[in-house]
């Protein structure tokens, strides 16, 4: 056996064994995936995402272990120790749902539980000049944050802070919409001493040469998602600006390039449903000769949140997971923003499990634990703090395990969070990850790198 693909070291430690139980009989881990192609085998721990190229023997070792349980010598007779040791292989009696948990908690330790908040995703406006046909936020009401609600926001923030470096996320609506109320924030932080660093999602329309300046300059900008429908006919017709004449695809292409040319990260997310993505291919080579250099552009390929409710979302991913491959032969660097990265194990799914630490803030001053604001999750604001604890502690407190899950090998890369009403949860989740992972082994086999550029966040 040969490791092909190194695991999450921080796990790895955690759970490996240093000795074996003579004593005690064996099953294949829950949290272990199994491939093969033309003649070659992988095998995974989904749980340390490590991956193993197994001899046809020992491959048909476990294949014997995948359907009844083993002794102790039946592993030593098949030299297949290392399997047990990183825990592919457990004792029958592992509780593995235990061990999952426990490794999770002491992530969080380790990483250290510093009191305030991190980060603050800040709404300026509900507004936008965009009407895409998509908007999970038609129907919101459309509210701009005035300066004295902003005052008091920076006030929030100076008295909820770490001590570090505050980190802002700029969403909306269209943010850059609420661009008089970014400028307000960031200058009243500037001048309290607050440091601060800001990242924004955005349809870049609003953004002139100047205007990129200033948010390298003063917003402290450093990563832009800048969300894409293809193709021109394609973004055009599902963008529907209120003024196409002035915002347009060409006006967007032209942001790109002046926040790229600041030195600003820029992430472009393509939205993709069956609509779309056959204009896909030709859109990736478009984007190839426009940004022929790509320095400072990354770009992820993702369905549309509807689309994963869709009976044919299966169907979707297996074209996107074509369409990245085109993406790496175009050599078009990868966005970690895309769908579910599994090279480390989440100790939060998102945001929204981790009001400790982040926080949604609406342009009326109203707290939330996620940017899709379900009004249900508020439970309180910046005038008076926390208005209401025990949903507060109801969000706060560590997830169970769901009953589904459970038993599920990728629990370890989505995290326990309860997906009840959750937009990123959808039906097909497991036929996703068996899809996605067998397309990652795939480009191991062939020596591709699947990993994304490395990023510590995400937008």
């Amino acid at each position: 056996m040969n490791i092909i693909k190194n695991g999450d070291s921080r796990v790895t430690k955690i759970i490996n064994k240093k000795k074996l139980n003579d004593e005690a009989e064996y099953r294949l881990s829950i949290y272990t995936y199994l491939y093969s192609e033309k003649g070659r085998y992988l095998i995974q721990n989904t749980l340390t995402f490590e991956v193993i190229e197994l001899t046809e023997q020992e491959w048909n070792a476990v294949q014997k272990i995948k359907i009844m349980p083993v002794s102790y010598d039946y592993i030593v007779k098949n030299v297949i120790e290392q399997l047990a040791m990183s825990r592919y292989i457990v004792e029958m009696d592992y509780d593995e749902i235990k061990q999952y948990q426990e490794t999770v908690f002491l992530l969080k330790t380790m990483a250290g539980n510093k009191k305030g908040l991190r980060s603050y995703t800040i709404f300026p406006t509900t507004g936008c000049n965009a009407r895409c046909i998509y908007c999970y936020e038609e129907g919101y009401a459309v509210k701009t944050m005035t300066t004295e609600t902003a005052d008091r926001l920076v006030d929030f923030i100076s008295k909820t802070r770490y001590n570090d470096t505050v980190k802002l996320k700029w969403f909306g609506g269209e943010p850059l919409a609420g661009l008089n109320i970014i400028r307000h924030i960031c200058k009243a932080l500037y001048e309290k001493g607050i440091p601060y660093r800001s990242t924004m999602t955005t349809n870049a329309s609003l953004m002139t040469k100047e205007l990129a300046n200033e948010a390298k300059e003063l917003w402290h900008l450093e990563k832009v998602q800048v969300s894409l429908d293809g193709a021109k006919e394609d973004y055009t017709l599902r963008k529907n600006y209120y003024n196409p004449e002035k915002h347009n695809y060409d006006v967007v292409m032209k942001a790109i390039h002046y926040l790229a040319d600041e030195g600003i990260k820029v992430n472009l997310r393509v939205n993709v449903d069956l609509n779309n993505i056959e204009h896909i291919s030709e859109f990736l080579q478009d984007i190839e000769k426009e940004f022929d250099d790509m320095e400072n552009i990354y770009l992820y390929i993702a369905p549309l949140f509807q689309e994963q409710h869709g009976e044919h979302c299966i169907d979707l991913y297996q074209e996107i997971f074509k369409l990245t491959d085109l993406q790496n032969e175009l050599d078009i660097p990868k966005s970690t923003n895309g769908e579910h990265q599994t090279f480390r194990i989440r100790t939060n799914y998102c945001m929204a499990d981790n009001v400790d630490n982040c926080i949604v803030i609406t342009p009326d001053g109203v707290f939330n634990n996620c940017e899709h604001l379900p009004e249900a999750q508020s439970w309180g604001n910046i005038f008076d703090g926390v208005t209401d604890k025990a949903k507060f502690d109801e969000l706060n407190q560590p997830a169970k395990v769901d009953e589904k899950c459970a038993k599920c090998p990728f629990l370890p890369e989505c995290t326990p969070f309860y997906k009840n009403g959750c937009p990123g949860w959808f039906e097909k989740c497991y036929e996703y990850h068996c899809l996605k992972t067998e397309h990652d082994m795939h480009n191991l086999l062939k020596g591709v790198n699947a990993e994304a550029e490395d990023d510590d966040e995400e937008l």
